[in-house]
């Protein structure tokens, strides 16, 4: 730092002032002499700009012996360049002339009252540079910004110290907490710990931040060059932290009212959600309200009433009026615009699927070409599962779109639930219908699981050219069961017609075959299949 200081020269630089151009066209500039301000020139004497004037009071001050710097600084008056005003200066050296024509007129000030700053400036600058010049002076900064440099190393150290310790303590909790803990689930324990691990470090960085910056403004208020930077910077930190100061006071009120209105919020929906669990339970009765349009129901609310919640504490969120503020809310809104028409589309239509009561976690249905019961229902796409254990995930605007086939939702007009089963089977006209009948009957019988009500029965639905279509119908107990019972039917359907040597038409055919096409019961075990073993899909799932 002593040698930093001792290559700084005596004269700060010459700085345009931020005005408009002067008298004659010229553009103001500011004198600074020592790092301080003493005036600024507008006035153009004789020819002589601004500009030149200041750096000639620049290399006048340069020139100042030590002589010189211990006289006191005169000023005496006189008329310079046909315009009043003063010269100034050191000793018998003549430092610079001010005159009226560099009084400010936006600041109306009195050319006197310049006159008293510019000499009380000056003296400043003076004194500053005797100082400077002084050795006892600048051992005595280098003494003492070297013992600051020392104390910033140990407070560094400190802190540094400080932080592993903290970081051990939290080692230590969670390790704990590793050790004592028995619920399943996620765990928030290594997220909480980086968070912390995070603020440590940024809370650490910002204090020795801020204790270089201390050091840094005490190491240039030891020298009288640098001492006008240090109170700069001083009064930089001063400000920033009272205006953190008044930023936090002021947000107080309006932290309070966004509290106040996030519990009364919490609080509703506390009540809502209680009450939709005693709808869900069956303990309470709200009309047009479902206990499978509950979940779904209680989620738009809990949205509508914390978006109002939101709406409500707005205004009181500290920064919400800030252009920051309103450049991302607008942002967001432009974003979210552009890319919501298909999310809009899809939970609009996930809502029409919970209101319309058409599916429910657990349902066979079929869905354009999938067939598979229904795993789960999400705000934008239905999650099927099919025979072969695929998941399938539909989105619910093609659902919405598509004819839904719920099997295990059905009611028919004689009180019956669940969806019938049904197969179709075509047998020629010589056999007669009331045999078919009973074989059909006698064959549903093999099937596990089978309903007593409503019983199976049987509907002849066409009388075709070569043959009468019959269907039979019949419900089990669990309709995701359904391929298995039909496999197992079918496979009975044909045990019970060959074993009562009854044709199956349902190949067609142009001729009356000589032999009735069917497979004997002395033929049903021809190798590889064992006579010992059960059809293959006979009861099972």
């Amino acid at each position: 730092m002593l040698v930093l200081v001792l290559a700084i020269p005596g004269l700060g630089p010459v700085r345009a002032a931020p005005d408009d151009a002067g008298a004659g066209g010229t553009a103001p500039v500011e004198v600074w002499l020592m790092n301080r301000p003493i005036v600024v020139l507008r006035a153009t004497l004789a020819g002589v700009t601004p500009e030149v004037r200041a750096q000639r009071t620049r290399d006048r001050f340069d020139a100042l012996t030590p002589y010189d710097l211990m006289q006191p600084v005169n000023v005496t008056p006189g008329e310079l360049g046909g315009q009043h005003g003063v010269g100034l200066y050191v000793g018998e050296r003549l430092l610079m002339a001010v005159v009226e024509g560099d009084v400010d007129p936006e600041e109306k000030i009195q050319f006197d009252a310049l006159v008293r700053q510019v000499t009380d400036s000056v003296g400043a600058a003076v004194a500053a540079r005797r100082a400077q010049q002084h050795w006892p002076t600048l051992i005595r900064g280098a003494v003492r910004t070297l013992g600051a440099l020392a104390g910033l190393v140990l407070l560094g150290w400190g802190l540094s110290r400080m932080r592993r310790l903290l970081r051990r303590g939290v080692e230590a909790g969670l390790q704990r907490h590793l050790n004592a803990r028995t619920a399943d689930g996620f765990d928030w324990t290594a997220a909480v710990y980086q968070l912390t691990d995070r603020l440590v470090r940024v809370v650490t960085m910002a204090l020795l931040a801020l204790l270089v910056f201390i050091w840094v403004e005490f190491s240039l208020l030891q020298f009288p060059l640098t001492y006008p930077l240090g109170e700069r910077m001083s009064a930089y930190l001063w400000g920033m932290l009272e205006r953190l100061g008044v930023a936090v006071v002021d947000a107080v009120p309006g932290l309070l009212v966004v509290a106040i209105i996030v519990f009364l919020t919490r609080g509703v929906q506390i009540v809502v959600a209680s009450v939709f669990a005693a709808t869900a339970r069956g303990k309470l009765k709200v009309p047009g309200l479902h206990p499978e349009t509950v979940p779904a129901t209680r989620r738009l609310v809990s949205v509508l009433v914390w978006a109002l919640g939101f709406t409500f504490a707005y205004p009181y969120i500290p920064g919400s009026q800030s252009d920051v503020f309103k450049g991302v809310s607008v942002l967001l809104g432009f974003m979210l615009t552009l890319g919501s028409a298909n999310v809009v589309n899809q939970i609009m239509s996930g809502m029409v699927l919970v209101y319309s009561r058409a599916l429910r976690v657990g349902d066979m249905v079929s869905i354009g070409e999938t067939v598979g019961w229904v795993e789960g229902l999400g705000p934008l796409s239905v999650r099927l599962v099919n025979l072969r254990r695929e998941q399938v995930t539909l989105p619910n605007a093609i659902v919405v779109a598509s004819a839904v086939h719920n099997y295990s939702r059905s009611q028919d007009p004689d009180g019956g639930r669940g969806a019938l089963l049904s197969t179709t089977v075509t047998i020629g006209y010589d056999t007669p219908w009331r045999q078919v009948h009973a074989m059909l009957l006698n064959a549903v019988r093999e099937v596990p699981n089978l309903v007593e009500d409503p019983a199976p029965f049987v509907l002849q639905r066409g009388l075709s050219d070569f043959y009468v279509e019959y269907e039979l119908f019949f419900g089990i107990g669990d309709p995701r069961q359904r391929f298995f019972a039909l496999s197992t039917l079918h496979a009975a359907v044909q045990d019970e017609f060959n074993r009562h040597h009854v044709q199956i038409m349902s190949p067609h055919f142009a001729l009356q075959p000589k032999d009735p096409v069917m497979v004997p019961p002395g033929q049903w075990h021809p190798a590889p299949a064992a006579p010992d073993l059960d059809e293959p899909m006979r009861g099972q799932r």
